[in-house]
């Protein structure tokens, strides 16, 4: 298996694997559930599914979202799949998307 590929448990139980692309790109994190404001963060990566994003904010399975690149036209509505905190970095954490809908471009590599 590649370093870009990664199995993961799908929603449905069953394994599924998946080309994901490692990208730290600069995005901004709306939660639909609730009125705080938008989170300025990044993500660990991509793939045509879904995102790993960083975040310093607690986020429950099922939340819906809304996620938009500060570099191009991406943005997605999506599901909170998982959150999971990295207890050797004070205060991060991450988060597992997956889109229920999409639009426009990442942006071009560098």
């Amino acid at each position: 298996m590649s370093p870009a590929e990664e199995v993961t448990a799908g929603t449905n139980g069953g394994i599924r694997r998946e080309v994901r692309t490692i990208l730290g790109e600069p995005v901004e994190l709306a939660n639909l559930s609730r009125s705080w404001s938008t989170e300025t963060t990044s993500t660990h990566n991509i793939s045509s599914r879904g995102a790993r994003v960083t975040t310093q904010r607690l986020w429950e399975p099922g939340s819906l979202v809304v996620l938009k690149s500060l570099r191009s036209d991406f943005w997605a509505r999506a599901r909170v799949v998982y959150w999971r905190s990295f207890l050797s970095i004070s205060g991060r954490a991450c988060i597992g998307l997956e889109f229920i809908v999409h639009g426009g471009h990442w942006p071009a590599g560098d």
